[in-house]
């Protein structure tokens, strides 16, 4: 009986037109799915309801079927130089675009633009071509991924604000990949191993500086200009020495104190005379001249503290006696000023900035009830603030850079080895310059030799030995660029931290002077005031108390267990040549 009534609707569906053979399919199909609906359990049927229901509210939100270009994919390279001499080095920018083209090739990365390419101090991040490059890939329809570098170092030498800036992109998909520094930036190990390659490139600066600064000050204390030189004088090389002379300017400069000293001119008389001979100047500038002690044969130099003066190796153009004459009779001038003393009270003073409109504030007291206040003096700012709830802020924005003793120990290892890696190029390069400079050395020795025989002619050992000379000097300064910024990295290493554990009270105890030198080293661009916040921020901080911070919030939160276990911070872990990860 079965079988006929099969048969017979077998029969009735082939009779029957295409629409109702479909028609009834799609019955059979729907008393089919009823049928499996029944035998499922109650909440399994409410659970595919409830689905079902809000599938609707995602279709709205659905993407277009456009298939965009994945960021993983698409990448640009930025290479650079801080100088020409630079691009000489194992750095040069040819080394650097060929290694990141050949890092990009590599791992199938489609580049689609270089920037670049140039001298550009990495001190700060308003480069041009450094913003013309993240202006490209946060704007750029083709969604870049992956912004190419040799080096953390190439990238910026900002520490904190690079940081940010690396942040940012991270937010909108963009990995900054360093060639020769590989980590994987999608860990929270590798984000802060970047991150301390940042903070080294900055505390490297900063030692270059300080080493510099100091270089500096010796050479103006042996009487050597460092700087800008002086208006009426130029520099002339002298063998190897480079000296200052007078030029035609000079000349005016002399005339200038002697009509002044000789025959009492006004300065807008003098101005007169020194203009019909072809020399233009303002009223405050032959002032400054006139106050410069430059100009009779000694120097005082910002290098220098106040009030200090040495001998100068310079040629004078005045007498020190006319010179003392010249000021004798500007003290006389209504519109002299006097310099102030700096303030034992506001020793915050031009370090903070007003968070609103960025001007250093100032300070001052009100001496009826002897209290002090620092204030913006924008118009319409109406910045004004009690000095000592500044100064209890600050207390406790230095507060958190602080390190806990117990993790001395630690924080010493990790900086130590962090210092040595980081610092590991540098050393290849010096030993690369010394082997170079010895090379040198012999051939001009032996020069130098068959001259004295007499194997070769004045004409040709002058020839050869100057341009040996040259190349000598360069490989010299360049050695000097790339000497260790520490001589003991250790010892210094183990002062920074202890310094570190009590910074905040290390400032609240000193007097003006040491305050403002503790300030100027933790924060050298300065602090801002936020009035909403009612605290500070800052775009930079010393590179080695940022450093030590942030490694110590590492281990904190591995102590809490936050952290994988499995992934002790260490170089050696985290440079295992671990490659940025692609998305799927």
């Amino acid at each position: 009986m079965k079988k006929q009534t099969t048969a017979a609707v077998l029969e009735v569906d082939k009779a029957a037109p295409m629409k109702k053979k479909s028609a009834t399919k799609s019955t059979a199909k729907t008393a089919t799915n009823k049928s499996v609906q029944a035998k499922k359990p109650a909440a399994l049927r409410a659970a595919t309801g409830k689905e079902s229901e809000l599938s609707i509210f995602a279709r709205p939100l659905q993407k277009s079927s456009k298939k965009a270009i994945p960021r993983g994919k698409v990448a640009i390279i930025y290479t650079r130089v801080s100088t020409k001499e630079q691009a000489e080095t194992n750095q040069s920018l040819s080394t650097q675009l060929e290694r990141c083209t050949t890092y990009a090739d590599k791992h199938g990365y489609q580049v689609v633009g270089k920037f670049g390419g140039t001298y550009e101090s990495a001190k700060s991040d308003e480069r041009k071509e450094f913003q013309k490059m993240l202006e490209f890939v946060k704007k750029s329809k083709l969604r870049v991924g992956y912004i190419i570098v040799y080096s953390h170092d190439r990238f910026s030498r900002t520490g904190s604000s690079a940081i940010g800036i690396v942040d940012e992109l991270g937010r909108m998909g963009i990995s900054v990949v360093a060639v020769t520094q590989p980590v994987d930036t999608q860990t929270a190990a590798g984000k802060l191993q970047q991150g301390i390659q940042f903070l080294f490139s900055q505390f490297d600066n900063d030692q270059r500086r300080e080493k510099c600064m100091t270089g500096m000050e010796a050479r103006v204390r042996r009487g050597l200009w460092v700087g800008k030189v002086p208006m009426g004088y130029d520099k002339v090389i002298v063998g190897k020495d480079v000296v200052l002379k007078p030029n035609k300017t000079g000349k005016l400069i002399r005339l200038a104190f002697q009509l002044k000293a000789e025959q009492g001119l006004s300065n807008t008389d003098i101005i007169k005379r020194l203009k019909a001979q072809g020399l233009l100047l303002y009223n405050q500038t032959i002032t400054k001249l006139f106050r410069n002690p430059f100009y009779c044969g000694l120097i005082s130099h910002g290098l220098l503290e106040d009030g200090e003066v040495v001998e100068g190796q310079h040629e004078p153009l005045i007498t020190r006696q006319m010179f003392l004459k010249v000021n004798g009779l500007q003290a006389q001038n209504a519109h002299g000023y006097t310099q102030v003393k700096e303030d034992e009270e506001l020793p915050l003073r031009h370090h903070i900035k007003c968070g609103s409109c960025r001007k250093p504030l100032t300070g001052y007291e009100m001496k009826k009830k002897q209290i002090h206040y620092y204030k913006c003096n924008t118009i319409g700012c109406k910045f004004n603030r009690n000095a000592g709830k500044l100064h209890n802020l600050y207390e406790g924005f230095l507060s958190e850079l602080e390190v806990d003793p117990r993790y001395l120990p630690k924080l010493a290892e990790i900086m130590e080895e962090t210092y040595y890696k980081l610092t590991e190029e540098s050393r290849v390069e010096e030993k690369r310059l010394q082997t170079q400079h010895t090379e040198l050395k012999k051939r001009l020795d032996v020069i130098e030799r068959r001259y004295a025989f007499g194997e070769i002619e004045k004409e040709l050992f002058t020839k050869f030995s100057s341009e040996l000379k040259a190349e000598l000097l360069v490989i010299e300064q360049n050695l000097e660029k790339c000497a260790p910024a520490l001589s003991n990295p250790k010892e210094f290493i183990k002062m920074g931290l202890e310094k570190a554990v009590t910074i905040s009270q290390s400032w609240s105890k000193a007097n003006v002077q040491g305050r403002k030198q503790l300030q100027a080293m933790v924060f050298p661009d300065g602090v801002f005031h936020d009035r909403e916040m009612e605290g500070y921020r800052t775009t930079r901080v010393n590179g080695f108390f940022a450093l030590s911070s942030q490694i110590q919030g590492f281990l904190v939160e591995k102590e809490k267990g936050k952290s994988d276990q499995n992934n002790h911070f260490s170089l050696s872990v985290v440079r295992r040549g671990i490659e940025p990860l692609l998305p799927e």
